[in-house]
């Protein structure tokens, strides 16, 4: 991999917009006024992908609020080689999204709170966790909702309140939403096969134009082109392998396959739990008995290549596996993480 020669600032700072008030593409809001910032700014880390257990690569600072907006800039740590990496990936434009990840604490079905489209309670207080830089943000608005046991929170559906008033849509306004349907389904697809390393970045903005005229054809082309990475514990693998379980168990639909692929390439874990949770034709328990028997056989598979791992080469080199380790086998994560903490520098570096 090529050196970045670029001259580093003295501080590399990045300033975002992390979220806003409007209601985001599945039916929600949150008010930036009743998150609860008092934990977070005594830890203020900011993580990768919501992957809390990993080195955080920088800090947030200036939190504040303007108007309906929740702004703060991420001080990137120069001296973390990934940190450096993605600062630069930001100030060139190939990253642009973050994630704010709360505890959800009060939620309204007031109708004076509703905006046209939402479907779901208002959020009005929460507590934040942290904040994530992120490659593609699950929603809009980017917030990820958990409970106190670290579970998937489900905002209240209102489609019981009869007071709601039903939006009576112009035609240019109907015109508008397919449009942007049109453009958001060529953007998803151009997305899921550049996660897939088949589409350069050159290619991204000509791709999106052409699925938008002509979106069977450019599928088509996308999908005949070859994976460049075949390897059993490759990302595009196991997301693969995520979303056909569940969608042979009947808990998701062909048309929800691709999106749920995409969104396990960037956020593997939480959305493994998501499927897992959802009710499918089969027995549950069964079901994740059988995944965690399918992770064993996968770990089984690799372990002439991998027996002489330690905790920073899983970390490094296959993040995913020791996450699953972490919840399928803890007697050998929790002996992976002795080792490295009885071999690691006091400020968490090896060697």
């Amino acid at each position: 991999m090529a050196e970045n020669k670029r001259e580093l600032p003295e501080v590399l700072e990045i300033d975002f917009t992390i979220t806003d008030e409007s209601v985001n593409r599945y039916g929600w809001r949150l008010l930036v006024a009743g998150i609860d910032l008092t934990g977070f700014v005594l830890n203020p880390v900011c993580c990768v992908q919501h992957v809390t257990h990993m080195i955080p690569v920088g800090k947030w600072k200036k939190l504040r609020v303007e108007g309906q907006e929740l702004k703060g800039t991420v001080e990137f740590d120069r001296n973390d080689e990934d940190a450096v990496k993605l600062y630069w990936k930001y100030k060139d434009g190939y990253m642009n999204a973050v994630s704010l990840h709360v505890l959800p604490l009060e939620e309204s079905d007031e109708q004076d709170m509703l905006l046209p489209g939402q479907k779901y309670s208002t959020l009005v207080k929460s507590e934040m966790l942290e904040i994530s830089l992120v490659t593609v943000p699950g929603q809009k608005n980017a917030v990820k909702l958990s409970t106190p046991e670290g579970k998937e929170y489900k905002l209240n559906l209102l489609t019981k309140n009869l007071e709601m008033s039903k939006e009576e849509k112009t035609v240019e306004q109907l015109r508008q939403e397919l449009d942007a349907q049109r453009q958001l389904s060529a953007d998803t697809l151009v997305d899921i096969h550049k996660n897939r390393g088949v589409v350069a970045d050159g290619e991204v903005p000509t791709l999106k134009k052409l699925a938008l005229n002509n979106y069977a054809d450019v599928k088509s082309m996308l999908e005949a082109r070859p994976d460049p990475d075949k390897s059993e514990n490759s990302a595009e693998t196991l997301a693969d392998a995520l979303v056909k379980l569940h969608f042979d168990r009947g808990a998701i639909s062909n048309q929800e396959k691709a999106v749920y692929k995409l969104s396990a390439l960037t956020d593997y874990e939480g959305v493994k739990k998501l499927l897992e949770s959802k009710a499918g034709k089969n027995d549950v328990q069964t079901f994740v008995q059988g995944l965690s028997n399918g992770q064993n056989n996968n770990s089984a598979n690799g372990n002439d290549a991998r027996a002489g791992w330690t905790y920073y080469d899983y970390y490094k080199n296959d993040p995913q596996a020791l996450s699953a380790m972490e919840k399928d086998e803890p007697e050998k994560y929790q002996k992976l993480a002795a080792d490295f903490s009885a071999t690691a520098n006091p400020d968490g570096t090896i060697g």
